[in-house]
């Protein structure tokens, strides 16, 4: 989403954008199954800029469990300053634009959004079984009747520190 500087007044400009999810490229292309809801808020004080961004959709996530599909509403926001010319600031507090720029490329933002977002752990339910690791069927879907007392050889000896 690029977004034209050099018109806007100072002050608070917000607008409101549906864009296609195939716009920006994920890490996981196949995330998100709806186009993207976009509401940008702008300040504009002098050269800087603060922009905030939410984001709202479905996505499809994958469960780390048990390796099904699963629906989820998805929702993020971020916050980024932008200064044309040069700050003061540290260069991870703020983004500097040239001193000719016209425009803010808010791609970088949207994407980092996403990645920063994601949880480290999906799964579809709290309560997942997860999959059986003998024959590797879905334990939500039906108990497969695998023995549960076969440990592994090579970890036989650490039994004896269960006792």
């Amino acid at each position: 989403m690029i977004v034209s500087i050099r018109e806007l007044k100072e002050g608070i400009t917000e607008f409101v954008q549906t864009v296609p999810a195939e716009t920006y490229s994920f890490l996981q292309a196949s995330l998100f199954t709806d186009p993207l809801s976009l509401k940008v808020y702008i300040d504009r004080i002098e050269e800087l800029f603060r922009v905030k961004i939410w984001l709202s959709t479905h996505a499809k996530y994958v469960c780390d469990r048990c390796l099904e599909e699963f629906p989820v509403d998805y929702s993020g926001e971020i916050e980024q300053l932008y200064q044309i010319g040069h700050s003061e600031l540290d260069g991870d507090e703020i983004a500097i634009l040239p001193g000719d720029a016209k425009e803010i490329d808010l791609g970088d933002a949207i994407h980092e959004m996403v990645v920063i977002s994601r949880p480290i752990r999906v799964l579809c339910r709290e309560n997942c079984k997860g999959l059986c690791p003998q024959c590797g069927n879905n334990l939500n879907a039906q108990d497969c009747g695998c023995s549960k007392g076969a440990i592994d050889p090579r970890l036989e000896k650490l039994k004896s520190l269960l006792k």
